[in-house]
């Protein structure tokens, strides 16, 4: 009896460390939303379009790039990631320091930050899935929300640079089509999992259905930055609700 208890004990431990670490995963999470955001604002504040460059847009991306900073030290620097963090953003860096005529049609730069960009997200998001087992349903979907909408923005971003490649999805015809299904469908599913919250959901479709026009036809009118409005304030009220969701797991995980 006694060595069935011992050979059992370590059995439990594993089966336990097998189980997704909620808070690790939403910072996973976060980091990849950061970056998006990082990626959206630093493509507005070099558009062409944009006679001209509110420094506003720089400190958004900046800020993000210091929560990233900040969560990569959080979570000990998991992977690969620190080192293709440091790559974006010396490449961002560089681009600052040019003299404003310059950077402001460094268009090759500009690619070679996207592609650092995508090159983090693809990592981060290998990650993430490696350690999503078992997590709750309701805090994925919510994260899957957020990631799809922050691809549906940057894409639309991505789209008014001929020169600039996308780097962070398969590119594709119809993209932005199929982006724009996932997000239907995964407010349906965000409902059905947290009817608690549909008032917020609905909330969310509607500033959403406001700008999604402009994405599925992005080649008719450009609005960079009224786009990037609207569906940050979706991911940002999307991580805080899954930033609660993890905390409440945690909490529940802790009870015996």
């Amino acid at each position: 009896m006694h060595l069935k208890r011992i050979l059992v004990l370590p059995l439990l431990l594993i089966a336990a460390l097998a189980h997704a670490d909620p808070l690790r995963l939403q910072a996973l999470h976060e980091f990849r939303s950061e970056g998006f955001e990082a990626g959206t604002y630093l493509l507005i504040d070099n558009n062409l379009y944009e006679r001209v460059r509110e420094p506003g847009n720089r400190e958004i991306y900046n800020t993000s790039l210091r929560r990233m900073d900040a969560l990569l030290r959080q979570m000990n620097n998991p992977g690969d990631l620190r080192p293709l963090y440091n790559d974006l953003v010396a490449l961002i860096r560089e681009l600052e320091n040019m003299p404003e005529d310059q950077a402001h049609y460094s268009l090759a730069t500009v690619n070679r930050i996207m592609m650092a960009h995508g090159k983090l997200e693809n990592a981060a998001a290998e990650l993430y899935n490696t350690e999503a087992a078992d997590a709750p349903e309701d805090l994925l979907a919510l994260h899957r929300q957020s990631i799809e909408t922050h691809r549906i923005l940057l894409l639309y971003q991505n789209n008014m640079f001929s020169s600039v490649g996308v780097y962070f999805l398969p590119s594709k015809e119809g993209i932005f089509d199929e982006l724009d299904a996932r997000i239907h469908a995964g407010s349906g599913e965000l409902k059905r999992l947290l009817p608690e919250h549909e008032a917020t959901f609905e909330q969310l479709d509607k500033q959403y259905s406001f700008i999604q026009p402009r994405l599925i036809n992005h080649h008719a009118d450009w609005v960079p930055t009224i786009a990037a409005f609207y569906l940050s304030k979706n991911t940002q009220t999307l991580d805080e609700l899954s930033r609660e969701k993890a905390n409440l797991a945690e909490a529940n995980a802790g009870t015996p």
